[in-house]
């Protein structure tokens, strides 16, 4: 097996990740998302013989579709608390900054399914749509990255300019990181694109 930073990187993220959310006691998101990793690999195992499988490195190359997917059961909590603003219950900091890690999750993924969506209908999709899987499935270092500045956006603006609670959200506020990472991810598709001649 090959040790790539990417690889090394995916499953710190995925075992960080799942530790953090085991310890804030969301457990059905926890094993809802080793469920899921295990499903992929045994599903592959058939498919691909050899190639996939649980023990096989691939399935741990997205580890964000996991942990999105197992999310539905923190977003569950979620309640309205005024006209267009969203919350969830958090005791803790470190249950606001999961909630941070959550929705810019979130928002990273249906991101990613817009441009691959895109990609895939694109005239020339044979050029974006292998640049497209690049970003989302072989370099998870990039989605990491934007993740990262997703979650540290989303951080200054509640604590910073509008000093209010980490646990809640605006639907403007979603939008417009929703639009930032779209942005963001289409320039990277378009960069990894152009590397590739």
């Amino acid at each position: 097996m090959m040790w790539s930073v990417d690889f090394i990187a995916a499953v710190v993220y995925f075992a960080a990740a799942l530790l953090w959310i085991f310890r804030a006691g969301y457990l059905q998101w926890f094993w809802c998302s080793v469920a899921l990793w295990l499903a992929a690999g045994i599903l592959g195992s058939h498919l691909l013989p050899g190639m996939w499988g649980v023990g096989h490195a691939g399935p741990l190359f997205v580890p964000h579709l996991y942990l999105t997917l197992g999310s539905v059961f923190f977003f569950v909590n979620w309640k309205r608390v005024a006209k267009g603003r969203f919350a969830y219950d958090s005791a803790t900091k470190s249950g606001e900054y999961l909630g941070l890690f959550a929705v810019s999750n979130l928002l990273m993924t249906l991101s990613a399914a817009l441009t691959g969506w895109l990609a895939w209908h694109s005239p020339v999709w044979p050029f974006f749509f292998p640049a497209w899987l690049e970003f989302y499935a072989l370099q998870p270092l990039y989605w990491l990255a934007i993740q990262s500045v997703l979650a540290a956006v989303f951080y200054v603006h509640r604590q910073t300019v509008m000093r209010q609670p980490l646990s809640q959200f605006s639907g403007k506020q979603l939008f417009a990181g929703y639009l930032m990472v779209w942005l963001i991810q289409c320039w990277q598709i378009l960069a990894l694109a152009a590397a590739r001649g």
